[in-house]
């Protein structure tokens, strides 16, 4: 027997965190860097955020979900499967009506009774669905400068895309200046404020100070008089003077954006670039350094994939005008977090299936930008005439954005699954790795090698929680809270532990024998005490069987007399603790042995619960 020495180990891992970024946060996490106030009202607009409204709280009388939450689903606040319904009159001569008199463009699909139910009036001639979009991140796309979306109209980056801004009215400001939209599918939306108020109203009925009157079923004022029993506006202060609508914008504007890993250096990406995909999909931006803007969404190098210019996207359009956004007008969707969106399309008309079927599969994602009249269509033809491999290269970056760093299997949980895949990427030298490596999910630093500087900032993130003591258990490994015998990153007591044969007295000395099963050759596991008097010398008695019996009023000697060994030398440390490695495995038979330890103070001994261990194996 002898004690795991993890200094060298720590040693490393210490030096390599001086040098180490923060990893990025998952879908549906908050950006880092908010201070403690703007952490509360993330949480508490997040609670807002998957409130189910009630009838008697101002739900509809019409509306389409009684949550935020119930279409912004995937996760909370990312896209969704739910599709709304847009429809209007097209004159055959160029001229939409969106037959606002009738209830138009947007028809709600539910109602408190069925008295005000919608429909879509006879005379709407032009229908559309539009998919839920995503959340995530939308306070650094309100950050970015406008001056930096109108670039791409002023200056092009091709002559087959000539997109154009949207300029909006923010609900917020009535009087003041337009600003570039980037929210929605024709970019009607600038702001996160603007698009809370916007949707409380539209999809769940709940009037507030921007859009202050619920609407009317199919403009029936005499039906919403009836049905709306709440006054408007149903929206109001709280207790600290904030309303719902204040209340998600504070979660919606603090949302990370998704995140992107590796975060460079794809072969995939060049190739998309190559093809013309970026010259709408541009990838980077950096938001204003207003001093005005929180210092977490303030001054950040952000890669949305997107210019947020409205395009002629031909036959595959939705042919519905809102503004001046024409009905063949779509503006270009952010492509962060592509990878966990299904539906895909304006109209969800890409779906099911895996990323590569929804990008590549027959009316798929590329064969949509292809179509008659898009503008997408160069760039369509160049990616077609890519080699398949190419082409799979391509759908790689793509499953890329919105893939958390450590995430080997992509479920956007960094569990046992993905340590497990991090040591076998981290065995041997580690590497050389590149960005198009499936190992490439584990190199945070992107030094082409998984290591030490890794594995603390896989620490960081860890989501398991084995032992239940509030810390991540890579972190207990890696901080030596917990042994770690076998060396598997994994806490030896959340793994296989002796039994545990009770006995103990009075005291507080604790025996645990846990890690692997000793019973395979090269199996480790740690024989642990606790509880002990600081420094205090300590008895191990070890018998063949056990055969518990008083020795004092309160303490059982359990292994079988006359005692197979008594071992004299170990002493506690500071803390009362004792951890010594043992060894499994052999040529000896598997056998049974039974395990006790004492300490001494003096006066009386403190006897430990005894444990019964298999070790040994041909």
């Amino acid at each position: 027997m002898r004690s795991l020495d993890l200094s060298i180990l720590l040693a490393s891992v210490v030096a390599a965190s001086v040098a180490a970024q923060s990893p990025q946060p998952k879908m549906g996490a908050p950006v880092n860097g908010l201070t403690v106030q703007q952490r509360q009202r993330f949480d508490a607009g997040r609670i807002d955020f998957t409130h189910t409204f009630q009838v008697n709280e101002g739900l509809g009388p019409i509306f389409n979900q009684a949550s935020c939450a119930s279409c912004h689903n995937n996760p909370v606040g990312g896209p969704g499967g739910q599709l709304v319904t847009r429809f209007g009159f097209t004159d055959g001569q160029g001229a939409f009506d969106p037959l606002a008199a009738l209830g138009g463009s947007l028809l709600q699909a539910q109602a408190i009774n069925i008295a005000c139910q919608e429909v879509i009036p006879p005379i709407a001639n032009t229908t559309s669905m539009r998919v839920t979009t995503s959340s995530l991140g939308l306070g650094l796309l309100e950050a970015i400068p406008d001056a930096a979306i109108v670039a791409h109209e002023t200056t092009p980056p091709s002559p087959n895309v000539s997109g154009r801004v949207h300029w909006v009215q923010p609900l917020e400001s009535p009087a003041g200046p337009l600003r570039a939209g980037r929210f929605g599918w024709k970019a009607q939306v600038a702001t996160v404020l603007t698009f809370s108020g916007d949707a409380a109203q539209n999809e769940l009925g709940f009037s507030n100070r921007l859009v202050p009157v619920d609407n009317a079923p199919n403009g029936n004022t005499v039906l919403l008089q009836q049905w709306d029993t709440v006054a408007d506006p149903e929206d109001g202060p709280d207790g600290q003077g904030l309303h719902f609508i204040d209340r998600i914008t504070h979660f919606q504007r603090y949302l990370a954006a998704p995140p992107q890993t590796p975060r460079s250096g794809m072969t995939g990406e060049a190739l998309f670039n190559a093809v013309g995909c970026a010259d709408c999909h541009t990838a980077s931006y950096t938001t204003s350094n207003d001093p005005a803007l929180e210092l977490s969404l303030r001054n950040k190098a952000i890669r949305p994939y997107s210019d947020f210019l409205l395009h002629d996207m031909g036959i595959a359009a939705d042919f519905i005008e809102q503004g001046p956004a024409t009905g063949q007008e779509l503006r270009t969707p952010p492509l962060w977090g592509v990878r966990n969106r299904d539906p895909l399309w304006h109209d969800g008309r890409v779906v099911a299936g895996t990323l590569q079927t929804r990008i590549l599969g027959p009316a798929g994602v590329i064969f949509q930008h292809g179509v008659f009249g898009s503008e997408a269509a160069p760039s369509a033809v160049a990616f077609n005439a890519l080699p398949a491999a190419d082409q799979l290269k391509v759908v790689a970056f793509l499953d890329s954005l919105g893939r958390a760093e450590f995430d080997s299997n992509g479920d956007n949980a960094l569990d046992q699954i993905d340590l497990a895949a991090f040591r076998v990427a981290r065995a041997g030298a580690g590497g050389p790795y590149t960005a198009d490596s499936p190992q490439a999910v584990f190199d945070f630093n992107q030094d082409g090698f998984v290591n030490a500087t890794d594995l603390t900032a896989f620490a960081q993130v860890y989501e398991v929680d084995c032992n239940n003591n509030t810390v991540n258990d890579l972190q207990d490994v890696l901080a030596a809270t917990s042994a770690d015998a076998n060396e598997n990153l994994i806490p030896d007591e959340c793994e296989f532990c002796q039994t545990n044969l009770g006995y103990a007295g009075a005291g507080t000395l604790t025996l645990s024998m846990c890690g692997d099963a000793l019973t395979t050759a090269g199996s480790r596991g740690t024989f642990q005490l606790t509880g002990g008097p600081a420094n205090g010398p300590l008895l191990i008695a070890i018998g063949v069987a056990q055969n518990p019996y008083l020795i004092t009023p309160t303490e059982y000697l359990v292994p079988l007399e006359p005692l197979a060994g008594l071992v004299d030398f170990f002493v506690l440390d500071n803390n009362g603790k004792l951890r010594v490695t043992i060894y499994g495995g052999g040529n000896l038979p598997i056998s049974n042995w039974v395990f006790q330890a004492a300490t001494f103070n003096g006066v009386a001994f403190d006897l430990s619960n005894a444990l019964s261990a298999s070790v040994g194996a041909f």
